[in-house]
């Protein structure tokens, strides 16, 4: 049952407007993901490129969205918030270090990625542990915040009005983890589509489970932003463990 103000009743025209809006919303950054990590590998242009479209994808929602930025560290439950944030970020972050201890550390697959990795933090001028330290920082506490607002409060929030609110999850949780998934293939190179699909799974799982905090909490940002925080500081230890403890 939806809850009051969800689908409420739109003008076929703006109805229009706003699924265009959104399918450009997800679109630019699976395109740009394409653009950075594929079609442009190995060139001068894929630092610019990268920062550019991020600049493109975020400063509209950013400034539509400015009043979130104020009123998301203020829930009304903020120890609500922090729990069900850490909560379920250090619970991913275990999983993701357990998963990838297990199943792929010493093996094919993650000499493969280590070296996928290894041609992207060159392309990208991270290839030093000073650099990718700062730069897992800056993707862990301030891109995974810029990306709650993109995700969650914008897209997330537009298609709640557009469309029933189970399906607004899954569409915008599917919207999230498409750009992802180029990452992933590109650093699992010629795997099986199998895998693949098993590997960007958790990531459509991350994004219903971030939407749902973000609504449980009273469209407030803080607890999906501290789990996501949680889950790519996991990714980065990995990636450090990949590239640099050896």
């Amino acid at each position: 049952m939806n809850r009051p103000g969800e689908n409420e009743s739109i003008e076929p025209r703006r109805r229009a407007l706003w699924w265009t809006i959104l399918g450009a919303a997800m679109t630019l950054p699976t395109v740009a993901s394409l653009a950075y990590f594929v079609w442009l590998e190995g060139t001068a242009w894929v630092a610019p490129v990268y920062l550019g479209a991020k600049t493109i994808q975020f400063a509209g929602p950013l400034a539509v969205l400015g009043v979130l930025l104020a009123a998301a560290f203020g829930p009304a439950r903020p120890g609500r918030s922090i729990g069900l944030g850490l909560g379920t970020g250090i619970a991913g972050a275990g999983f993701t270090w357990l998963a990838y201890s297990v199943l792929f550390r010493g093996g094919e697959t993650a000499a493969t990625a280590a070296e996928a990795i290894t041609v992207k933090l060159a392309d990208f001028h991270l290839d030093t542990l000073e650099r990718y330290v700062v730069a897992a920082l800056l993707i862990s506490f301030v891109h995974s915040w810029l990306e709650e607002v993109y995700w969650r409060a914008f897209v997330y929030g537009r298609l709640r009005r557009l469309t029933s609110s189970r399906w607004s999850h899954l569409v915008a949780a599917i919207g999230f983890a498409a750009h992802h998934v180029v990452v992933i293939g590109v650093y699992l190179g010629d795997t099986s589509v199998l895998l693949l699909t098993l590997m960007s799974l958790p990531v459509v799982f991350g994004g219903v489970l971030w939407s749902v905090l973000y609504r449980a909490t009273g469209n407030r940002l803080l607890a999906p932003w501290l789990s996501h925080v949680c889950l790519d500081l996991a990714i980065m230890a990995v990636g450090y463990d990949l590239i640099f403890a050896g």
